[in-house]
């Protein structure tokens, strides 16, 4: 890789800008991200900003849907716009003669679009399909149960960003213009990485949004912590035409800021990675699952630890009770000197194969800016594992881990 010194900027409206020249690749990528997400959300309309960000990208004040799509395929070009629970995420992939072109037509799709009814319903229609269909499969339905019992009513991630089909059914195009006026540029940050001097991409990006601006500058994005359920419930959800079940289970975890996030990372990947004690147990020694893995989801807000296990109905009893058994014991006793050495290989391996494309070093560029991991991370990542022990693993388990106040999900036949 080139050297390794992104640049970074701010421009007056607040936006962040980090660019990192790569020579060797050959397109230019962008990831952008505007903190918010299932915040932007109106009351009991969930799936407004999801819909928000899907017609956006379908027409502006000088350009039809049809033309946007033209001017993009044109130029072997790709942007995509989507929102998660914590934001939405702004992607552009283009030759780097192209990017300042694009680059230009991605500011204008994010400063000027029109949300033509037309749009907005067939748009609706599109997500409508997709929900309608991701109900019918069991580990979608387990993972919407499970956020449904570990998240309060009044929480944000209480229900998935896609929203359910009754909230997007009722969306409007006013429901979606009321929750465009809740981006940002002071919430937001662009990371551009490819075949030109940072100096140039930086500039295209800025020429791009430095006109951004909102005259009603929404409140701070605060994701408000959660509470653990006062103890373990469980729900299941009947799918009597599949063969298959899936278990979501866990509980809300911890921010990405939390200074035990690195015990607790390893933690949760010596549970829960390929060779992790949950898959050695579960799927190879008892036989009791196809699937079986755990992580710890955390963000700019408290996202989950969650185990998800794909099992058979006859299965499910026991797996669910082997499952609590690992994570009982692991907050009993540490883990030894090798699965934390190995976990630790595992996650910074992670970290390098992440930065193997273009689109991956850019979004790992926003991480670092997002949390404050500074933009040498990469390098620096390597001295926030090395010092983590099996004792503090098992610290963290004693206060991250809560068995007996689970949420568990089932869904299946």
């Amino acid at each position: 890789m080139a050297t390794w010194k992104p640049m970074r900027t701010v421009l007056p409206n607040g936006c962040v800008l980090i660019a990192q020249s790569l020579p060797h690749l050959p397109l230019v990528t962008v990831h952008g991200f505007i903190k918010g997400g299932a915040l932007w959300d109106l009351p009991n309309k969930p799936g407004g900003a999801q819909l928000m960000a899907q017609v956006m990208r379908r027409g502006t004040d000088r350009h039809t849907a049809q033309e946007i799509d033209d001017l993009l395929e044109r130029r072997g070009a790709e942007l995509s716009l989507s929102v998660h629970h914590e934001g939405m995420t702004i992607q552009l992939s283009c030759l780097p003669q192209d990017f300042a072109d694009c680059a230009a037509l991605m500011a204008e799709v994010l400063q000027r679009p029109t949300f033509p009814d037309e749009e907005v319903a067939k748009q609706r229609q599109r997500m409508l399909n997709a929900l309608r269909d991701a109900l019918t499969r069991p580990e979608e339905v387990s993972r919407r149960l499970f956020l449904h019992l570990a998240y309060p009513p009044d929480h944000p991630f209480h229900l998935p960003p896609e929203g359910t089909p009754e909230s997007v059914e009722g969306l409007t195009r006013d429901d979606l213009l009321a929750i465009y006026q809740r981006l940002s540029p002071r919430k937001a940050i662009f990371a551009v990485v490819g075949n030109l001097p940072e100096t140039m991409l930086i500039d295209c990006l800025a020429n791009a949004l430095t006109d951004w601006q909102n005259a009603d500058e929404p409140p701070e994005v605060d994701f408000p912590p959660a509470p653990l359920p006062p103890t373990t419930i469980r729900e299941r959800q009947s799918l009597p035409d599949r063969t298959q079940c899936w278990v979501t289970m866990g509980h809300k975890g911890l921010r990405r800021t939390d200074e035990r996030f690195y015990a607790a990372n390893i933690l949760a990947t010596i549970l829960g990675a390929g060779w992790g004690r949950l898959f050695t147990q579960i799927r190879d020694n008892q036989g009791l699952a196809y699937a079986v893995g755990a992580s710890l989801q955390a963000g700019l807000g408290e996202g989950p630890f969650v185990v998800r296990m794909g099992i058979n109905p006859n299965d499910v009893e026991r797996a669910i009770d082997s499952a609590l058994a690992e994570l009982t014991k692991i907050r009993r006793e540490p883990p030894t000197p090798d699965e934390v050495a190995d976990a630790k290989n595992y996650l910074l391996g992670r970290l390098v194969l992440s930065m193997e494309n273009s689109g991956g070093i850019a979004a790992l560029l926003v991480t670092c800016e997002l949390f404050g991991l500074g933009l040498d991370y990469p390098q620096q990542a390597k001295n926030f594992y090395e010092p983590i022990t099996p004792e503090q693993v098992l610290e963290v388990a004693q206060s991250v881990l809560h068995p007996d106040r689970m949420a568990i999900a089932i869904a299946g036949p």
